[in-house]
């Protein structure tokens, strides 16, 4: 004999709302902080116990899961950061609806323009659920040559296609 569904109220559907830090631009501060004086124990607090960071450093990416396993790669990183002089200033780009999104900017030792994007989504308990980290740590106009030479090898039809389509719409950058 089938029974009948017992309906489901919406709230009872609902997911939790994402909880943002009170002060998303102390909270890039604080970010900063935690990767300019090494701290991995830091940068993992911010973690929820399950979560997902993806860093994407020039085109590679890695992913890691759950919050111990997230400071073993921040610990890895921080101390190649500190091996190779990198430090970062971070600024707040937007927060809202429970993500927090930040650009970073720095150098190794002195010699590269490196930069980047940072992508912080919240639980309900104000905890992060997912990070995504975008790192270029050798950012150059797109008219240098190494630059142009780095695309061409890696995508030559791509990059054929593109300085072809610049020229024909008069559109070199700047």
């Amino acid at each position: 004999m089938a029974t009948k569904p017992t309906p489901v109220s919406e709230s009872s559907r609902a997911t939790p709302r994402p909880a943002l830090p009170a002060d998303p631009v102390a909270f890039v501060a604080t970010a900063e902080k935690i990767t300019n004086d090494r701290d991995a124990a830091g940068a993992a607090a911010v973690y929820a116990p399950l979560a997902d960071a993806e860093m994407i450093t020039d085109g590679a990416v890695e992913r890691y899961h759950g919050r111990e396993h997230i400071q073993r790669a921040w610990q890895a990183l921080l101390t190649a950061l500190d091996q190779r002089g990198l430090y970062v200033s971070k600024a707040l780009v937007t927060a809202g609806d429970g993500v927090i999104v930040n650009t970073w900017r720095g150098s190794l030792h002195g010699r590269t323009d490196a930069r980047g994007l940072e992508v912080w989504h919240f639980d309900a308990d104000g905890l992060v659920r997912e990070h995504q980290l975008y790192s270029y740590l050798s950012v150059r106009p797109s008219t240098h040559w190494l630059a142009r030479l780095k695309f061409a090898l890696a995508y030559p039809r791509t990059a054929v296609t593109l300085l072809r389509e610049q020229r024909r719409a008069g559109a070199r950058p700047l």
